[in-house]
Order: C-alpha cells, then structure tokens, then sequence
C-alpha cells in the first residue's frame, strides 16, 4: 500500500511525516484513531532532497502490515486461552485461572514488544520518492 503523506519536519537524517486529514477519512481504521497530529519517523535511506511541506510518497507493504497489527495486538490475545489452559492442569479455580490467562498477555506483549524493538527496521514504512 502507498500512501502520500507530508515532511513535516527534518533533524539528523531523520524525516518526519504526516497524514493530512483527508487521507484518513478512506482508511478503515480511522474509526479507532484519535490523532489529530499524526506523525512518523522515517529514515531517509535513499537521501532524496525534501523540504518541510513537500508531499511524498510512503510505501507500507500489506503482509508486513497484517503481520503487524498481528503481533501488535492478535498475539498478545492468543496468549490467554494458552496459559489459561496450561494453568487448568494444575488448578481448577477460575480467579486462578483468569489471572494466569491476564499473565499470558502480558508476557505476549512484552515479547511482542521486544520482537519490534529487534525487527524495528523490517516494519517500518519506506520512503519511496517525491509525489
């Protein structure tokens, strides 16, 4: 997926960009975005001259997207019926059983936490040229 965004503002080989509005109202999740100021950090790596206020373009390929939002929030979920279902063998009380389930998201996004720290590079949107 391409999307044209704004420079917004460049400092020590970092860009950062922004949505306009409009671009948002056609995205299906601008439902649960709250950010009237949206703004992210690209890496310039093919070191094509940029102004503050040109338009580009960003790419963001859709596997890594899906597989994004995936391990963003869809592991971290998973994790519950797993250690809710380890810890049913060794206790039978559901408060027990629940926390242990509360456990397994929270370790599920902490290792998904340290997954991006690691990947950071792999995920991030590239940026392709000037539109």
């Amino acid at each position: 997926m391409r999307k044209e965004v704004t420079v917004l503002e460049k400092e020590d080989g970092k860009i950062y960009v922004g949505c306009d509005r409009e671009a948002c109202e056609g995205c299906k999740g601008s439902i649960f975005c709250q950010r009237k100021d949206t703004r992210i950090e690209i890496k310039d790596d093919n070191k094509i001259p940029l102004e503050v206020g040109e338009k580009v373009i960003l790419d963001l390929p859709s596997g890594k997207t899906i597989f994004s939002v995936f391990m963003s929030l869809g592991f971290p979920l998973l994790m519950f019926p797993l250690f809710y279902f380890i810890a049913s063998f060794f206790t039978k009380k559901e408060v027990t059983l629940f926390f242990f389930g509360i456990g397994g998201v929270i370790i599920g996004f902490i290792i998904s936490g340290l997954f991006f720290h690691f990947k950071k590079g792999e995920y991030e949107p590239k940026l392709i040229g000037k539109s």
